[in-house]
């Protein structure tokens, strides 16, 4: 009967584990983890069968069914409220016996629509499914910011996501960790992305999206979104690729809405405009004169009240900064967003969050704005 809790990383351990250890959250002891409780986290290398608290492992291993009594996900780890986060969920409830549960935080209702998190109501529309013959719910609310999700009548539906590719493709006697960075990083900036769409465009208006300089990622998670309505998306890369290795993540009906276009050098013409174009950590050794011809050029390619979303260390850099807005026309506006969770950045006030740790590291990112997302929206 093991259970399991998952962190960010290491660094999270002790304040995850009394999140749920304390009896502020659980007053009842209605999900008291038992004391022999192993922690695995999302950056560890170490990949067993059988993780013990001698070494910290990783959640990614390709575990078998039914493995855990009980997940618990920490207050640290980056759990969204998309098909991504949908998708994870869905993993974790396969790994589970059929009398276990997966033990998450859940935000109120307003704190999950503002910043992309899980609240009851959103939890519900996906795992809904009656227990046995007295119709009783799977989800449960069990106490303040905690719910558990056990196992109903049926399999919750398969969510569109690029993190199914991965789960499925998972080996365990070569697991890769660079698959697992870049999925797992993908969960995030894919949640940014999402409410960033969703706060300029809405929920239902047709999107056209762009990712530069990406390997299909961010693009393919973008368009089988079921929170905003990307009707087309398009990877613009800078080198010849194989066009079925960029379309792997998305089901035979999709990927025909993903375009594939390459370009050389910055020799790059925008033939098509789009609403939303973004540009995560692409530039490697290029001069800040030759990020800014690009990023013009960029930004030129969107239609009116388009978006260019941004992460880029240069931003760090006032002087980057001023000669980069100087150089856009005066009616563009300038934001910038968390790279923690899917919220914008208002220095009067500092975004909350139930992690201690994390807070305060939101707190710093506030007040520095270093690696931030950047929003420049053509008006």
């Amino acid at each position: 009967m093991k259970e399991i809790l998952i962190h960010k990383s290491e660094y999270y351990i002790e304040e995850d584990r009394d999140y749920y250890y304390s009896d502020t959250r659980d007053k009842h002891g209605m999900i008291q983890p038992s004391d022999d409780m192993v922690s695995v986290t999302c950056d560890s290398k170490i990949f067993k069968h059988n993780p013990t608290n001698d070494e910290i492992c990783s959640i990614y291993y390709p575990f078998e069914k039914g493995s855990f009594h009980r997940i618990y996900i920490g207050i640290s780890f980056p759990l969204f409220a998309n098909n991504w986060g949908a998708s994870f969920l869905r993993h974790l409830m396969y790994l589970i016996e059929p009398d276990g549960g997966v033990i998450l935080p859940v935000y109120a209702e307003r704190q999950g629509v503002e910043k992309n998190y899980w609240s009851r109501s959103s939890l519900e529309v996906i795992f809904q499914s009656r227990q046995k013959w007295w119709g009783m719910s799977n989800i449960w609310a069990e106490n303040d910011g905690v719910m558990s999700m056990r196992i109903g009548k049926k399999q919750p539906p398969k969510k569109n996501s690029s993190l199914n590719y991965f789960l499925e493709n998972m080996s365990s006697s070569d697991p890769k960790i660079g698959d697992v960075i870049k999925h797992h990083a993908n969960g995030v900036i894919s949640a940014i992305v999402e409410q960033i769409i969703i706060n300029y465009f809405g929920r239902t208006k047709a999107v056209s999206f762009c990712d530069m300089g990406g390997d299909g990622l961010l693009s393919s998670e973008i368009l089988m979104s079921d929170y905003i309505n990307v009707t087309q998306s398009t990877e613009i890369i800078s080198e010849v690729v194989d066009i079925n290795d960029i379309k792997k993540y998305l089901p035979n009906n999709l990927k025909n809405k993903l375009n594939i276009n390459s370009y050389q050098g910055n020799q790059i013409e925008f033939n098509v405009h789009y609403d939303a174009i973004s540009m995560i950590n692409i530039f490697r050794e290029t001069s800040d004169k030759d990020k800014i011809d690009f990023i013009i050029k960029a930004f030129n390619g969107l239609n009116n009240n388009g978006v260019l979303i941004i992460k880029d260390e240069s931003f760090n850099d006032a002087n980057f900064m001023q000669d980069l807005l100087s150089s856009l026309p005066n009616k563009s506006e300038h934001k910038q967003y968390s790279s923690i969770v899917a919220t914008e950045h208002n220095e009067k006030v500092n975004i909350a969050h139930y992690s201690d740790i994390i807070f305060n590291e939101l707190r710093s990112e506030n007040s520095t704005r270093d690696n931030v997302i950047n929003v420049l929206q053509k008006k």
